[in-house]
C-alpha cells in the first residue's frame, strides 16, 4: 500500500512543487534535444541519400548514353561496309551486339 504524505508546511510544499517542476523541465529538454537530434539525424540521412541517388543515377545516364554512342557507331559503320572485326573495334561492342543492331 502507498502511503500518501500530506505536507502541512506550506514552504514544505512549495520545495516539494519546486523539485517536481525542475524534474519535468529536465525532462522536457532531454526529450526536445533527443527530438532534435533525431530530425538533424532524419535530415542528414535524407540529404546523403539524394546526393547517392543523384550521383547513381548520372552513372547510369552516362552508361545509356555511351552505349547508345557505341551503338549509332556501330550502325554507322556497319552501313558503310566496314568488316565486323573493325567494327567491334572501334565500338568496343561484341559482335551479337553488332548483329542486333536494327539499320
Amino acid at each position: 500500500m502507498v502511503e500518501k504524505y500530506i505536507y502541512t508546511d506550506k514552504e514544505e510544499l512549495k520545495l516539494y512543487e519546486d523539485s517536481v517542476n525542475a524534474y519535468r523541465d529536465i525532462v522536457n529538454a532531454i526529450r526536445t534535444a533527443e527530438k532534435k537530434k533525431f530530425a538533424e539525424g532524419m535530415a542528414e540521412g535524407m540529404a546523403k541519400g539524394k546526393a547517392e541517388g543523384m550521383a547513381e543515377g548520372i552513372a547510369e545516364g552516362m552508361a545509356k548514353g555511351e552505349k547508345a554512342a557505341k551503338v549509332k557507331i556501330a550502325a554507322n559503320l556497319l552501313s558503310l561496309g566496314v568488316p565486323m572485326e573493325t567494327i567491334m573495334q572501334a565500338s568496343d561492342l561484341s559482335e551479337e551486339e553488332i548483329k542486333s543492331i536494327k539499320p
